[in-house]
């Protein structure tokens, strides 16, 4: 029987939408400690360059691993699609979980013949989504559409608002879909906007949120590896940000339902 592990899970993203990480994960893992970071003053990371996503994430990385986190969570599409490896070799002793993979385990359990993934312009560009569905199934018909403006809507807190509503309809119209088909959310910030862009699409097409996926898919490795907290303890949040932190406070209390028990700007550390 293995030992119960009661370090924390290090999450991190550039902003607020992690926040939708934690909370599927915490439904799932209500027992485990949680530390998330995020990356607030540099956000969004979708329009970054590559070298410089990477370069974050590293620096993100390691910030939670001084926090002594025993598995890190990069609850970013842009990260996961882009810079994952680079992460996963500069911490080569701490489990790194991505949202891609469980973004595409997701897709493909439904088995939909046309599949619609909407992300930053980083993720889109980077192909991975697509390129992951065709190895698994190539006969898949699939769509990739940069949505750059819906983050920085997200980190205002205007997810359901006129403009909201105008870059949803911007674009999604000429897109054709049909019931059978899935929007796959390849930004961890887009479940914040679900509803928009629900009121856009026909009925039928089911929305993947690879937020909830991702945290399905953390659950599951937190248990293979033997990792798990004890059972039966109520597990505590801390979360930090590089910037900004009262906009972040109140729309993280809003979307979690409840007052952050701990709360700190963060000093991200220097490269090594």
């Amino acid at each position: 029987m293995n030992q119960a592990d009661n370090r924390p899970i290090g999450i991190f993203d550039s902003g607020l939408g992690g926040l939708t990480v934690v909370s599927s994960l915490r439904k799932a893992l209500p027992n485990e400690n949680v530390v998330y970071l995020g990356d607030t003053a540099r956000v969004p990371y979708g329009d970054k360059s590559p070298e410089n996503i990477a370069k974050f994430a590293i620096q993100d990385a390691r910030f939670l691993a001084e926090k002594g986190v025993k598995a890190i969570v990069a609850a970013c599409n842009t990260v996961s699609a882009v810079a994952l490896d680079k992460v996963e070799k500069a911490f080569p002793h701490i489990p790194v979980i991505g949202v891609l993979d469980a973004g595409i385990s997701a897709c493909m359990r439904r088995k939909a013949s046309s599949i619609v993934i909407i992300g930053t312009r980083a993720t889109i560009s980077s192909d991975a989504y697509r390129r992951g569905i065709h190895a698994l199934d190539p006969s898949v018909n699939v769509r990739s559409i940069a949505t750059p403006l819906l983050v920085p809507i997200v980190e205002e807190g205007l997810q359901d608002s006129e403009i909201a509503s105008a870059a949803a309809e911007m674009y999604l119209k000429g897109i054709p879909m049909r019931r059978s088909d899935i929007l796959l959310l390849a930004c961890t910030h887009y479940p914040l906007i679900r509803r928009t862009l629900s009121a856009r699409l026909p009925a039928g097409v089911e929305i993947i949120d690879s937020a909830e996926s991702c945290a399905k898919f953390a659950a599951d490795r937190i248990s293979s590896l033997g990792i798990a907290a004890a059972p039966g303890q109520k597990g505590w949040e801390k979360f930090f940000v590089t910037d900004m932190p009262f906009n972040f406070y109140s729309q993280a209390k809003k979307f979690l339902g409840h007052e952050l028990e701990y709360f700190e700007k963060a000093t991200l550390p220097a490269e090594p």
